[in-house]
């Protein structure tokens, strides 16, 4: 027994609202991966200048001896 037209209509709009709402989702995921990579890189750079800095502080501190 077919669906009425108003019940195929609906179900048709709910249906795009639905990928539309996925699609936001999905867009919303890409995004925070990719900020999340950028905050993994920064994370990275600021231990290899820690680093850089205490190597650089250890070398002036056997100077001054």
């Amino acid at each position: 027994m077919p669906e009425d037209p108003i019940s195929q209509e609906m179900a048709r709009i709910l249906n795009e609202k639905l990928q539309r709402v996925i699609d936001k989702q999905t867009e919303h995921t890409i995004a925070l991966a990719n900020h999340t990579a950028s905050l993994n890189r920064l994370e990275k750079g600021q231990e290899e200048l820690k680093e850089m800095l205490q190597q650089l502080l250890a070398r002036g501190g056997s100077n001054d001896a």
